[in-house]
């Protein structure tokens, strides 16, 4: 299986090629840059799951292959709290899509809100909270919160996996597929 992947994120990568190991063999991976078709900083599930799918169907139509993959992280809120959120979309030759989606984690208020006036990316937050460079190409903010538990590439394993459901059991989600 040919699997065309909308981004150059080591994390995002690793964490794609882990998802689809667990469920196929003989893949293939084909990588390509589709930063410059998505939002910088997604807010709002609507907007993280755009970019998804947008970042799927470039990867597919640019490089071929079986499916695309896109992954995209954003920020939402909830019931008065920001949380950081990775949604993947999976998409076949025929234009259909599943989506799914990782853990989500708590932001704090103050700096988001700060962030998010002066038209910043997380990525600068977590840089000033970590004194990490290029965090989220490593192991991301997740990483540091949890004390190195979990990763930015586990969470993008979990959503990509949550989006391959649909594909795994065609049966039960016929209306998706």
């Amino acid at each position: 299986m040919i699997v065309a992947i909308g981004t150059k994120n080591p994390a995002k990568i690793e964490g794609i090629q882990r998802g689809f190991a667990r469920f196929f063999h003989d893949l293939e991976f084909r990588t390509v840059d589709t930063a410059p078709m998505v939002r910088a900083q997604p807010l709002g599930l609507e907007q993280i799951t755009e970019g998804a799918t947008i970042r799927a169907k470039f990867a597919l139509a640019t490089a071929g292959g079986d499916l695309g993959v896109g992954v995209e992280a954003g920020i939402f809120r909830m019931s008065g709290s920001y949380f950081d959120h990775q949604q993947a979309a999976v998409v076949d030759a025929s234009g259909k899509v599943s989506l799914g989606h990782s853990a989500g984690f708590p932001l704090p208020a103050a700096p988001i809100e700060k962030m998010m006036k002066e038209g910043r990316e997380l990525e600068h937050y977590a840089v000033q909270l970590t004194g990490i460079g290029e965090i989220g190409d490593k192991g991301g903010l997740i990483h540091y919160l949890t004390n190195g538990r979990i990763s930015r590439t586990d969470l993008t394993e979990q959503c990509v996996i949550t989006a391959l459901i649909p594909r795994l059991h065609r049966e039960v989600y016929p209306e998706t597929l």
